[in-house]
């Protein structure tokens, strides 16, 4: 197996397969980012494995704390509750440690020319049709699907430093593999 140096940061709007690439990248042998977040725990997903689920306060305290690379607050509307606040964030401990990455454009701009260097960034830019099914079948009630995909058009409307954009649906973490230093 050949040892890779780059970090691969993988951006895409909701449901452009972000996780599926992360995952596959891992089973590969990369060390995938552990990020922290507020938002709730959905079904599939495991603490420590998927993300590190914390309380606003533990989060706050570390932002206090200077423990973020990079984090952001989203402003959400579950389908049957109140107007929330998620946290969002990776750590510079994760950073540092991590060789895979999952970020937003606003999580990305917070890393340095330097930090850039050495990142392998890919783009999933997934049709919006294949993004909403792919979101209507997780049945996520944790906030609203056309909220999340109208907010992702927004957040990446002037998104370009990017190496290497996919835009097909159906496509392998060996292509996004085999392109990395």
């Amino acid at each position: 197996m050949n040892v890779k140096n780059e970090k691969v940061i993988i951006l895409g709007k909701s449901g452009s397969g972000k996780d599926y690439l992360m995952r596959k990248l891992v089973e590969r042998g990369l060390k995938g980012c552990l990020k922290w977040t507020t938002r709730p725990q959905r079904k599939h997903e495991k603490q420590g494995v998927t993300y590190n689920f914390v309380s606003d306060n533990q989060f706050t305290e570390s932002i206090n704390e200077n423990k973020f690379l990079a984090y952001q607050t989203f402003n959400v509307t579950p389908e049957d509750r109140e107007p929330d606040t998620w946290y969002y964030g990776v750590t510079l401990e994760e950073f540092n440690e991590s060789q895979v990455f999952i970020m937003t454009p606003g999580e990305f701009n917070n890393l340095t020319s330097e930090m850039r260097k050495g990142c392998f960034v890919v783009y999933l830019d997934i049709d919006r049709s294949v993004r909403e099914s792919r979101l209507f079948r997780r049945e996520d009630k944790n906030d609203s699907i056309k909220r999340r995909l109208d907010a992702d058009d927004v957040d990446f409307s002037q998104f370009s430093d990017y190496d290497l954009k996919i835009t097909d649906p159906e496509f392998t973490a060996e292509d996004v593999y085999d392109l990395m230093d």
